[in-house]
């Protein structure tokens, strides 16, 4: 009877063991089975198909400015070095003007925030060319972080370019490569981009605010810093007391498309010496510069060496326009203002009004590869400017209101 009942008991506990272990299994089976779901869903979120997959960005998300009409995207392409030094150049473009930034990378020679406009198909255009110079210049590579701009109204219908720059060979003019992406661009966009209202206001803030460093120098992209610049400056800012509401000037050039980039102030005095360089916008609109006193910088640079001081901008004059370096401290540029005209103008309008010194620096400047003239404006850059000046004329006196003034120019 025992011997019966030891039997039944074994085989209970036998059925309990084998229940437990077939219990075991199926949970080790659905661990499993939701480990590689989920290691599914990963992958698939890791690979989701963008429309622009070199370029970290979802058109779906970005940041619309307050009226909707620009959606903006950060750090497309980060730089591989990273940022370091007390200044960041912040540039901005369209980007059949991109081709500079293989100048400017190469002369600056420090950390670079660039935004670019970019609309439609564009966007992939963009893309091939990035991936080209990233590839072919390592200054590029190494300092240049990218970001975008795209119109509420052009976003792109398709989902590449249909065209690749990878085996292109780095002694390419990247002028040309640039040119001939831009000739494949669909006829409908080309010619919607000849009267587009350029965004320059937003560009320079969505540049100006990704530096990652305390000062800043805001340019357009065909504006080429003199040779080393950013380590000039961070020598010169290092040494000085830092000043909240000071801001460095530096001069701005032109030389001629036929002469060699200047090196120095040197090499520039010489072209100018021959009529192959002059003042910026001279030309065109001389008070956009005159407050800089271009003499008083040749001369400050000629009798010192080295980064300094060379004088300080006495008064203000309407529509001046330098190139500057400052904290990240000063007024963002007003994005109401769209297309040309007036743009950088309300800016330096309202730090005088709030009462920063502009002191022009010596011996470090800009320049830009052309000689400006006099050219008939577009129908509609002339509309453009028209819409700026009146809002030009109502910023004046809402500057005036916000800083208590007792009247304004």
């Amino acid at each position: 009877m025992r011997l019966i009942k030891s039997f039944g008991i074994n085989r209970y506990s036998t059925f309990i063991h084998y229940i437990l272990f077939v219990l075991l299994l199926y949970n080790i089976y659905l661990s499993l089975t939701l480990l590689k779901a989920s290691s599914l869903s990963k992958t698939e979120c890791g690979n989701e198909k963008s429309n622009a997959s070199y370029f970290q960005l979802k058109l779906s998300n970005g940041r619309w400015d307050s009226r909707r009409m620009v959606k903006t995207f950060d750090n497309v392409v980060i730089a591989e070095q990273k940022s370091s030094g007390m200044v960041c150049l912040a540039t901005q473009c369209s980007v059949d003007r991109l081709h500079s930034i293989v100048e400017l990378a190469k002369n600056w020679n420090g950390s670079i925030s660039t935004a670019i406009y970019v609309a439609g198909e564009e966007l992939y255009y963009l893309q091939d060319y990035v991936r080209f110079l990233r590839r072919c210049y390592r200054s590029v590579r190494q300092t240049v972080t990218f970001h975008l701009a795209l119109p509420a109204n052009q976003f792109p219908q398709s989902t590449q370019s249909g065209f690749t720059t990878d085996q292109l060979p780095c002694h390419k003019d990247p002028v040309i490569v640039l040119s001939n992406l831009m000739n494949q661009l669909p006829e409908n966009l080309k010619r919607w981009r000849t009267r587009m209202p350029y965004p320059q206001n937003h560009l320079r803030n969505l540049a100006r605010l990704n530096c990652q460093t305390h000062y800043a120098l805001v340019t357009d992209i065909d504006i080429i810093p003199s040779t080393d610049s950013a380590i000039l400056l961070d020598t010169f800012l290092s040494e000085r007391p830092k000043c909240l509401k000071c801001v460095y000037v530096l001069p701005t050039y032109e030389v001629h498309r036929s002469a060699n980039s200047p090196k120095n102030v040197t090499e520039l005095i010489k072209l100018k010496s021959t009529g192959l360089a002059r003042y910026f916008h001279m030309e065109v609109f001389k008070l956009n510069q005159m407050p800089t006193n271009f003499l008083m910088f040749e001369k400050s640079s000629k009798k010192y060496n080295g980064l300094h001081i060379s004088h300080k901008v006495p008064k203000y004059q309407l529509y001046y326009e330098p190139f500057y370096v400052s904290l990240n401290n000063v007024p963002s540029y007003d994005e109401r203002f769209i297309g040309y005209g007036y743009t950088r103008n309300s800016q330096v309008y309202e730090m005088f009004a709030a009462k920063y010194q502009f002191e022009v620096l010596a011996n470090i400047f800009t320049f830009q590869h052309s000689f400006a003239s006099q050219k008939e404006k577009s129908h509609y850059r002339e509309i453009q400017y028209a819409e700026n000046l009146a809002l030009f004329n109502k910023f004046k006196k809402e500057i005036a209101a916000r800083y208590l003034l007792s009247h304004y120019l």
